[in-house]
């Protein structure tokens, strides 16, 4: 039964938070596009608040608000998404599966605030996508994406896609690597079964890109490097 109220709680949320987000669009030229970001960032705090999460947060090193950057993530869980949203403070869009902007309200809002749809199956198409969000970066807004595609279902980090790699060369943006635990025990990726907990994160130094055949090793490197230490 609670699993069910916190599930409606978060729709709802969803819903009203979505609303203002689009409400909030037509202020996107005076605002930078804060507007959309603060009713997601509010919604994604409402989602770690009635999931019962506990944030430990480490930094690597403090970044400057008012930088841009390209944040570079494994991915786990459902969670990750409000995770990022909440722990960063600058203002974020997402690269995000097209599909989910059918979603009625939600997925609208999405698409209407920013967030940037990826139609993977169609390479021309995620091409332009990648240089959609690589434009945001010249709007004082940073990009986040999720390299391995789609969620680990074994919680391991899998490889990392040539999409981001050509996100960092169009966008010479510094990239901060980030490593995410225990999301995926809290929810699990082919389950909406919420259980209450710890979820660790560690945000990297910023990264320079390089043309080098090697950069998405060394990215994937960092991550994996992080999440062992958070994780021993």
């Amino acid at each position: 039964m609670i699993n069910y109220i916190r599930l409606a709680l978060i729709v709802l949320a969803g819903v009203v938070l979505a609303t203002l987000s689009i409400i909030l669009t037509p202020f996107n030229y005076i605002w930078e596009g804060i507007g959309p970001y603060i009713a997601y960032k509010s919604f994604a705090r409402c989602v770690l608040f009635i999931c019962g999460v506990k944030l430990e947060i480490e930094r690597k090193e403090e970044l400057e608000k008012k930088h841009k950057y390209l944040i570079v993530s494994n991915h786990i869980s459902l969670l990750d998404i409000p995770v990022i949203m909440t722990v960063f403070g600058h203002n974020v869009r997402f690269i995000y599966k097209k599909s989910l902007s059918k979603i009625p309200i939600f997925g609208w809002a999405m698409y209407i605030g920013g967030y940037v749809p990826i139609n993977r199956d169609n390479p021309r198409s995620a091409i332009s996508s990648l240089q959609d969000a690589s434009k945001k970066l010249t709007e004082n807004i940073s990009v986040a994406i999720f390299p391995e595609g789609t969620r680990s279902r074994n919680g391991l980090t899998g490889d990392f896609k040539k999409g981001v790699f050509m996100l960092a060369d169009y966008t010479q943006a510094d990239i901060i690597p980030v490593s995410i635990s225990g999301t995926n025990k809290i929810i699990p990726p082919d389950s909406f079964k919420i259980k209450p907990g710890v979820v660790k994160v560690v945000i990297g130094e910023p990264m320079k890109f390089t043309k080098d055949k090697s950069f998405l090793n060394d990215i994937r490197n960092v991550i994996v490097g992080n999440l062992k230490e958070i994780e021993s």
